[in-house]
């Protein structure tokens, strides 16, 4: 008897095998590939046919050298590295003179200085205008600079700290035509010397109109005295924060200088004496900043507003000396100012409502600090002066009423209706509100919110 069970199909019923399955054909790593990109589903996208052209390459050449042609040379040079096209345009435009007419840039001013002379070229005397920031400047590049661009007649140095006077002085005397010159923040500059300068220039003068010393520590009464020399066609003059600057040198500025602007703020040399003297340039003076001179006081002003009568801005913040005589006089003199700072003064009620009777035309006013200012004189500001677009009153006692029209505010009834009326700027609180026009509920405009309130100042 057999123990093994029967293979044979269909005799003992035993199970049938099956046969094994076919070995699967060995795929290559390209079949492989593409059997996964099928499951991507690129290949059941829709023919969108041959590549449209780039927007770029449908405008023509002369579309693009007129686009270009507004750019800095600075930009130019960037805009060079974006295609072999745009760089055949820059270098087209940086053959003509007029991208060469304002020059911006960067690094050593004698590494500047060079590389611009080298690509400029034939246009250099182009130039007109020529702007550093925070540049190491020395006298060997000053003296590349004029020599190379001799036309220049603006001339920018500004954050420099080894700008001295020595760097300046071939700028002073080889440039013919330079009338602008800004050194904001170089702490290390001062005015060449003019024994120095006397027997460079001759007969010549530099037609300087515009000088910014801001933020120059090393100026003095000397290099003042000296500038003042040099330049006789001067106009516009800024000294902030020069604090070498005494009224010695202050004294110097009318017989020399028919000045229409000047600023010695934060110049606590600066007196009552300095501000004497700077009343002989009589009407011709517009432009007056001695904020937080702490010696000006009434006296100052007063001799100031009688014989500078044209004066249309004047800074007299932190002047803590200065009260209502002062204001008095500025406003029965300068009838004409349009911008006027009494910041953290002495004015009063009734130095306030004598100021907005004699100058209607006041534009700005800022009273931040003063403490003796109130709502009695707001109002009078409001109702006198019907220009007015920008009032600062921070840090006020300016208390709470209540209008009796279409508006609510910290102020007096009047002065919110002069608000409603010339949509005027107030400054209150530190924090900034325009008001416009309405015919609305007062406090159901504000609930609404459609005011605008801009951040903190």
């Amino acid at each position: 008897m057999s123990t093994g069970s029967c293979s044979a199909p269909g005799i003992c019923g035993g199970a049938r095998r099956r046969p094994p399955p076919p070995p699967e054909p060995a795929l290559s790593l390209a079949a492989d590939l593409s059997e996964l990109s099928l499951d991507q589903g690129y290949h059941t996208l829709a023919d969108c046919g041959p590549p449209r052209r780039r927007r770029d390459n449908s405008l023509s050449d002369a579309l693009w050298l007129k686009i270009l042609s507004y750019l800095e040379v600075s930009d130019l040079c960037r805009m060079s590295r974006v295609c072999r096209r745009w760089s055949r345009f820059v270098t087209r435009l940086l053959a003509r003179p007029e991208p060469w007419r304002r020059v911006r840039a960067a690094g050593p001013l004698e590494v500047a200085a060079r590389c611009a002379g080298a690509r400029a070229g034939l246009c250099a005397g182009s130039a007109r205008e020529w702007r550093m920031k925070n540049s190491a400047v020395s006298v060997a590049g000053a003296q590349l600079v004029a020599a190379t661009f001799r036309n220049l007649t603006h001339l920018a140095l500004t954050g420099s700290t080894s700008m001295d006077a020595r760097a300046l002085a071939p700028l002073v005397t080889d440039l013919m035509d330079l009338r602008h010159l800004d050194l904001t923040g170089c702490p290390n500059v001062d005015w060449p010397e003019w024994a120095w300068l006397e027997s460079r220039l001759a007969a010549r003068r530099p037609p300087l109109e515009y000088i910014d010393l801001t933020d120059c520590g090393a100026v003095s009464d000397a290099g003042l005295c000296a500038l003042l020399h040099t330049c006789p066609s001067l106009q516009y003059l800024y000294l902030r924060r020069c604090t070498l600057v005494t009224d010695a040198g202050v004294r110097w500025v009318p017989s020399y200088c028919a000045l229409k602007e000047l600023s010695v703020s934060d110049c606590t040399g600066v007196t009552d004496f300095g501000l004497y003297e700077l009343a002989k340039l009589g009407p011709a003076l517009r432009y007056l900043s001695v904020a937080k001179c702490s010696q000006v006081s009434d006296s100052g002003i007063r001799t100031l507003a009688r014989r500078c009568y044209k004066l249309r801005y004047l800074n007299a913040r932190g002047c803590g000396a200065l009260g209502d005589d002062g204001v008095e006089a500025i406003a029965r003199g300068c009838s004409r100012l349009r911008a006027l700072d009494l910041g953290a003064t002495d004015v009063s009620e009734n130095g306030l409502q004598i100021l907005a009777r004699c100058c209607p035309n006041l534009k700005k006013l800022a009273l931040r600090g003063c403490e003796l200012v109130g709502d009695d004189g707001l109002e009078a500001v409001a109702y006198y002066c019907r220009g007015l677009t920008q009032l600062n009153i921070q840090d006020t006692p300016v208390t709470l009423r209540g209008s009796n029209g279409s508006w609510t505010w910290y102020g007096t009834s009047v002065l919110i209706h002069a608000a409603a009326r010339h949509k005027l700027l107030l400054t209150f609180s530190s924090w900034i509100f325009w008001f416009v026009p309405s015919t609305v509920n007062a406090s159901e405009y504000a609930r609404s919110g459609n005011f605008l309130m801009c951040s903190a100042v």
